[in-house]
């Protein structure tokens, strides 16, 4: 899940940013596709569909591996929109990355922000739809800012946020990378 999102953004976004008009127009094509379900937009599953994400071929339903790269390729597509810099980057975790958009060192002063409201709001989600609808606010505001992220691990915890089992930890890293930045010392 993880490479192949990984490698289908990277070479999106590589022809993107060297103006390639296959570039400017997959983003416009899978753009299309974000809020719809996995599967609804046709021209769009030669960038969202692998032969790996597939379960039983004839199940009419999409799995949760073509939900999550579905989902992950449409968010990229709305946060690489009209950048000049690249809105993929490896390594680049969305609790992270979220933190970014606040200055304020003081904790009890960050929590109170806005951005870490629409943070939270992403626990509260019960559905892949809801989460869907906070994800792409999150995204206009990581693209507001220029902030990147790693749309292959987005997609891996997409596909985890599926199941009722692996939420938890999700959530957990999402919350971890948020309030304990990379360079952050977190010995007790």
């Amino acid at each position: 899940m993880k490479s192949t999102v990984d490698k289908r953004v990277s070479d999106i976004q590589g022809a993107y940013l060297r103006n390639r008009p296959g570039g400017v127009a997959a983003l416009a094509r899978l753009r299309r596709g974000l809020g719809r379900p996995p599967g609804s937009v046709l021209d769009i599953l030669d960038f969202t569909y692998a032969k790996e994400f597939v379960g039983d071929p004839n199940s009419d339903e999409p799995t949760r591996a073509e939900a999550a790269a579905h989902l992950a390729m449409t968010l990229y597509a709305a946060h690489q929109q009209s950048q000049s810099q690249p809105m993929h980057k490896r390594g680049e975790r969305l609790g992270r990355s979220i933190r970014m958009l606040i200055t304020e060192k003081d904790v009890t002063k960050y929590v109170e922000h806005s951005v870490a409201h629409r943070f939270a709001a992403l626990g509260t989600a019960d559905s892949l739809a809801e989460l869907s609808h906070h994800l792409r606010g999150i995204v206009q505001l990581l693209r507001a800012n220029g902030v990147p992220i790693d749309y292959g691990r987005l997609a891996v915890d997409l596909l985890h946020w599926q199941y009722p089992d692996r939420t938890a930890s999700v959530k957990l890293r999402w919350g971890r990378d948020f309030h304990f930045p990379a360079n952050q010392n977190t010995d007790v």
